[in-house]
């Protein structure tokens, strides 16, 4: 007989039971935490007191001072009441944590080493106006501004005026009186920018878009300059340039022989052209390279030449600047491209260079059976048609067109012109979010007026973007494209899709017309964890990942999301672009946040992996050590899930044939009731781990809000019992409660979590393998691109350059690899026994593929 079960609550145990000693980190100092915790009892009185939810906050008692300590890397596991798969159907904030960089801001103005406070909380746990440490630093900051301004202001006007009085040249040994200043040196901070007419020509001759001025803010007069490539450049046939930093431009004569071209000539000298053929502007690189950060981070092109070239007499685009710019910047991005990714001898032959997933592509030995993708359309993705305002199609940047694909075959809309039409029980279930079922007058206007009205991308699980297509309508056709192409990519492994729509998906995958294709089901398809509760509860049953086994609780499906807030920042500057110019925009935002995937993915991985062994250590806190007899086996946790769910199925169908109106209104009022108490739940969680910031005041009206709508569910729901068993809010609060501590629900939270290890212990595996293979001395392919550097017909120069540019990615790798094996060594100490045995046993499950049919459950 296993251990005896435990009644209420399992004891409260430290957040870094069960992790390795490397990973425990010494919490700050906190004064007084607990005259400020939350406290239920007073929050209900207050509650009570003034019933109506308001945004209003009312003013609080005198503020006590706390100081607050900051959030920490490891938060403590919370209640996991709401987790328990009978009450986890409609539970669609789950506590995972989301992919996200976890780096946490730093207080610039505080030491380290002591406490800070942002804030000052009333009695009632609500924010005050009580001026608090930060408030006080944050005054002074004007305070201190307003005291040194006269000498700062003083400086500023020497800086961006000749003050030539008294001035001799800076040159050394030269006494004469100085009559022009370089503006460029003097911004610049070098000290020697005063100079004599001769050596202010001097000046002139060796520098390029230098801006001297004299007293009177004169330019020093000279003939345009003459740039020759070689000794072979001709003597006439020139080509007229004008080259623009941020504060001068310079018109000049370009003479190039038939070996050299004029770009190449003035990229040497530092200026990105606009066109290479005959360029007529040309702009400094760091210029050109901070507007296509710009741009990629939400910035409009014309915004970045107005804040380079605009000024009180010309706009940028009256300038003619506007244009040549906004070229410059695209081309640029090519060069950059290539240097990131060092593809920078032979781009045509090796490809531009495309951001990858480690955790995806490093499994080349398979040990790892699946894989784990996602995908979303994103509608606000829009090109304009031409009729309408939008831009023409002029051509594609080649290596913007590593991101985008073409779909395949439309099986729908074949087998509608055969006569082949989808049976209405099968057409999946009835959710708010469609996917190739369009009103017709919708569809109509759309058509009209965008070229394409959304775009479909599809991405990997750890939120790097990998596809995306140009669509008219979320159609069932990308998903179909998508699965053929990852089943090509990954031949041996089996695909695990989320998509908001899977359902349909499935219920099409399932219509005769499509036996015939080659397009396969996936291993496991799932509802992103947010999306799910838009659709029916038979559909959550069969697809949410938060009810089938498989995923664990940290892989959430809702990366998409992530990635189309990324994308909003910057999407409606595309709106009316040309479409060679909207792909470009849109792959550099996408290549750009993959990077940032890339540069956090250790820390994402050891936050998970965290959060996974913490939750296994409250579990093994509450059910005592494992054994088979209060663990059992994965394939037993499998079988009981499927079981479970089955008769979730046979209790909702049951319940939607056999009950009266009154009884299907008291059964509907009584999940509202429980979805609000779970949100209370959830709330009152993050309430205790928040204490006096800006997210517990705002959560705190939230909480009085959830009480009244609980309340009020309770009222009609008694009602209609007509007195004989009254609910309470407490009563409700204690069953979902207790239901999270049963020893069978810790023991299916218990598999999740080891299912939660298994999945990011091989991310990890797969990140150390990926670089592994690129960083190896003989094979890798850095080795094998130093060594195609030295067998091409560069120049000597050029080849140097190319090989400083891999060996500095080579070492940025190296990097990475060294960190993946330290973190791996982190988690390969201290690790108990029992656990290798059952992460064997999911490895097993997902390699004899135990959980093939679990969304063919009938409705």
């Amino acid at each position: 007989m296993g251990p005896p079960k435990q009644r209420g609550r399992p004891p409260k145990i430290d957040q870094y039971v069960g992790l390795p000693a490397a990973k425990r980190v010494t919490k700050r100092r906190q004064a007084a935490s607990a005259e400020i915790e939350f406290n239920e009892d007073e929050f209900l009185t207050w509650m009570r007191r003034d019933p109506h939810p308001s945004d209003h906050v009312p003013p609080a008692p005198q503020a006590r001072t706390q100081q607050l300590e900051p959030q920490s890397q490891h938060p403590a596991p919370a209640d996991e009441a709401a987790d328990d798969p009978a009450c986890c159907v409609t539970d669609a904030f789950d506590e995972a944590v989301s992919n996200q960089t976890v780096d946490n801001p730093s207080d610039t103005d505080t030491d380290m080493d002591e406490d800070f406070e942002f804030c000052t909380v009333g009695e009632d746990g609500l924010l005050t106006d009580a001026p608090s440490r930060h408030h006080q630093r944050e005054c002074q900051k004007f305070v201190d501004f307003d005291n040194h301004k006269a000498g700062m202001l003083a400086e500023y006007a020497k800086l961006v005026t000749a003050n030539l009085t008294g001035c001799i040249c800076s040159v050394d040994g030269c006494e004469m009186v100085a009559v022009y200043r370089c503006y460029t040196c003097r911004s610049a901070g070098i000290l020697k920018s005063a100079h004599c007419e001769a050596h202010a020509g001097i000046h002139w001759n060796e520098t390029l878009c230098h801006r001297i001025l004299n007293a009177s803010d004169q330019p020093l007069e000279r003939n345009l300059r003459r740039l020759d490539c070689c000794e072979m450049s001709p003597v006439h046939s020139g080509n007229v340039a004008q080259l623009n930093t941020q504060d001068c431009s310079e018109q000049v004569v370009c003479h190039t022989c038939i070996n050299h071209s004029i770009s190449s000539m003035l990229m040497g000298l530092g200026f990105m052209v606009n066109r290479v053929a005959k360029p007529d502007h040309a702009f400094a690189v760091p210029m050109v390279q901070v507007a296509l950060k710009a741009r990629i981070h939400g910035t409009s092109y014309e915004s970045c030449a107005a804040i380079f070239f605009s000024d009180a007499s010309k706009s940028a685009r009256n300038k003619g600047l506007y244009q040549p710019f906004m070229d410059a910047v695209r081309f640029f991005s090519g060069l950059s491209q290539a240097v990131q990714h060092g593809t920078v001898y032979a781009p045509d032959t090796v490809g531009w260079g495309k951001t990858v997933c480690p955790m995806c592509e490093g499994n080349g030995d398979g040990k790892y059976p699946i894989v784990l993708k996602q995908m979303d359309g994103f509608e606000s993705a829009r090109k304009r048609a031409v009729a309408y305002g939008g831009g023409h199609n002029h051509g594609h940047y080649s290596w913007s067109r590593q991101f985008w694909c073409k779909p395949g075959e439309d099986y729908v809309a074949g087998a509608s012109e055969k006569g082949m039409t989808a049976t209405v029980e099968s057409l999946g279930c009835s959710s708010r979010h469609h996917s190739g079922e369009e009103e017709r007058s919708l569809a109509k206007k759309r058509n009209q007026q965008s070229q394409y009205d959304r775009i479909v991308h599809q991405g990997c699980m750890h939120d790097f973007f990998e596809r995306i297509f140009n669509a008219k309508g979320e159609r069932l056709l990308y998903c179909d494209t998508v699965i053929q192409m990852v089943r090509k990519q990954y031949p041996n492994r089996e695909l695990i899709l989320s998509y908001d729509v899977i359902c349909k998906e499935i219920a099409h995958l399932q219509q005769p017309y499509m036996l015939r294709t080659k397009v396969e089901m996936p291993y496991i398809a799932v509802l992103p964890v947010m999306h799910a509760q838009a659709h029916s509860k038979e559909c959550q049953i069969k697809f949410s990942p938060r009810i089938i086994a498989g995923l664990g609780t940290k892989l959430d499906g809702e990366g998409v999301e992530r990635e189309n807030s990324r994308l909003a920042k910057s999407i409606g500057l595309t709106v009316g672009e040309t479409e060679g110019n909207r792909e470009l925009d849109i792959s550099l935002i996408a290549e750009d946040y993959n990077r940032s995937k890339l540069r956090s993915a250790l820390k994402i991985i050891s936050r998970k992996l965290d959060l996974a062994y913490m939750d296994l250590a409250s579990i093994e806190a509450a059910i005592g050590i494992p054994s088979d007899l209060n663990r059992g086996s994965y394939r037993r946790f499998i079988d009981e899930n499927n079981t479970w769910r089955t008769n979730l199925m046979k209790d909702r169908c049951n319940h939607n044939s056999d009950m009266t109106s009154v009884e299907e209104e008291m059964y509907l009022l009584r999940e509202q009731a429980d979805e609000q108490a779970r949100t209370i739940t959830r709330t009152r969680k993050i309430l205790k781990t928040h204490v006096g910031t800006n997210v517990a005041s705002k959560l705190r009206r939230h909480l009085k809000s959830q009480y009244n709508q609980l309340n009020s569910i309770l009222d009609k729901l008694n009602n209609l019992s007509n007195g004989t068993s009254d609910i309470t809010v407490q009563q409700i609060i204690d069953e979902l409660e207790l239901k999270g501590i049963l020893e069978e629900a810790l023991t299916q939270k218990y598999w999740r979590g080891v299912e939660d290890i298994y999945h990011w212990r091989h991310a990890l595996r797969n990140f150390i393998k990926f670089y592994e293979k690129r960083v190896d001395n003989h094979n890798g392919q850095w080795v094998q691109r130093l060594e195609a550097v030295d067998m091409c017909d560069s120049p000597l120069l050029s080849k140097e350059a190319f090989k400083a540019i891999l060996r500095r990615n080579l070492r940025e790798e190296t990097g990475f690899l060294e960190r993946g094996r330290d973190l791996e060594q982190n988690y390969a100490t201290g690790r108990k026994p029992y656990l290798n045995t059952h992460l064997s046993q999911v490895h097993e499950g997902f390699k004899l593929k135990i959980h093939k049919l679990h969304f063919q459950l009938k409705i």
